[in-house]
């Protein structure tokens, strides 16, 4: 068993990860069993348990589906198109919402279908001129105030190409450009593009620079990060007025958090957490009283954040165990903290909900007579 993965820089940690398999659930001894075990052996399984909680379940909602569909399609039109620019996509959304998660779903899925039916493309041409590395998915995470050149230096990292550090913004991208050509990159990820630095100069030349890759790499770009409709990814500095290029070769795919507004809404939310509740391994938690008895406060406390709730059910169940509930109960689950904008939405409807329950006494008003 080993710790779990950091995020990819490097082709070969992207295949790692394309490779890792979460911690296997351990098979449960009955509750005399389990009473019986030594200490040590108790430890060991209790330590197998909390690995396989910790790992989740990576839940494909009906929106993954949909997107993964959209985004295969359009590799599909890509894949043989004259040179030129490919039409890509955004994912814009807020914070907690799934973002990175789905597009790294959809890049290995997308890599591992490769690998399986077409093997022979990940041979290396060992002898020739170079050794071509078949490197089909480009995966780039940046941080905050990514430059142009930031950018396609992280793009030479991840492809593992040397470059001086004095070198210039152009030849570096010149190397990343025949780099990818080279080992035949499909679609590049940039996640967390919201980081990109849009500023009122530096606006343009990250447009620039990215329709300059897109325009000399035969690849489908995706962008991930929140408010890009906003900012500089769509608009040449701060005006509206000023569509890039950028905006008019890619369409927009909003996710947003989970509402429970409507039946269909609801039922969706409550699939979401069946589909984790049936991954736990704890002796006393009665099977689906998530669904039951706590759907609406899980979207209370987690404000219908994918994240934030596999956040809040897989360390509710390593607290199962570690205090002895093994069950996620209310309790359980008030002892667990959240991120910041989950636990902001649940005060806010906390207080909604008081302010429903207990409404202020009416004003009292100058009394009429009741006409004869």
């Amino acid at each position: 068993m080993h710790p779990g993965l950091a995020e990819p820089a490097t082709k070969e940690e992207w295949r790692r990860y394309l490779t890792a398999t979460p911690p296997p659930a351990p098979d449960m001894p009955s509750p005399t069993e389990y009473h019986d075990m030594s200490s040590v052996a108790r430890a060991q399984f209790n330590r197998a348990r909390k690995a396989h909680h910790s790992a989740g379940v990576l839940v494909r909602t009906p929106d993954i589906e949909r997107l993964h569909y959209e985004l295969h399609r359009r590799l599909d039109v890509n894949r043989y198109q004259p040179a030129g620019a490919r039409r890509g996509k955004v994912i814009d959304g807020p914070p907690t919402t799934g973002k990175s998660t789905l597009v790294k779903l959809f890049a290995a899925d997308y890599e591992n279908e490769l690998r399986e039916t077409e093997p022979e493309r990940f041979v290396t041409d060992e002898g020739q001129e170079f050794v071509r590395d078949y490197v089909p998915v480009v995966y780039i995470s940046i941080q905050a105030q990514t430059t142009p050149k930031d950018l396609s230096i992280a793009i030479a990292d991840f492809l593992m190409q040397p470059y001086r550090k004095s070198a210039t913004k152009s030849e570096i991208t010149t190397l990343v450009l025949r780099a990818m050509r080279i080992v035949g990159t499909e679609l590049v990820i940039i996640d967390d593009a919201h980081f990109l630095d849009v500023s009122l100069k530096e606006g343009k030349v990250a447009n620039d620079h990215l329709k300059y890759l897109a325009n000399y790499t035969a690849a489908t770009f995706v962008y991930t990060g929140h408010d890009l409709e906003e900012g500089g990814l769509f608009l040449e500095g701060s005006a509206k007025s000023r569509a890039t290029q950028t905006a008019g070769r890619n369409d927009l795919h909003r996710v947003t958090p989970f509402s429970i507004g409507t039946p269909a809404q609801a039922k969706e939310w409550v699939g979401v957490i069946a589909s984790m509740e049936a991954a736990l391994l704890l002796y006393q938690h009665q099977p689906g009283s998530l669904t039951r008895h706590h759907g609406r406060y899980l979207h209370e406390r987690t404000g219908g954040s994918i994240a934030s709730l596999s956040s809040l059910i897989r360390e509710s169940a390593i607290e199962a165990v570690n205090s002895g509930a093994e069950a996620i109960t209310r309790e359980v689950m008030d002892r667990v903290t959240v991120d910041k904008s989950a636990a902001e939405h649940f005060e806010k409807a906390t207080k909604l909900r008081t302010r429903k329950r207990n409404p202020p006494p009416a004003r009292p008003g100058r009394a009429v007579e009741a006409p004869a």
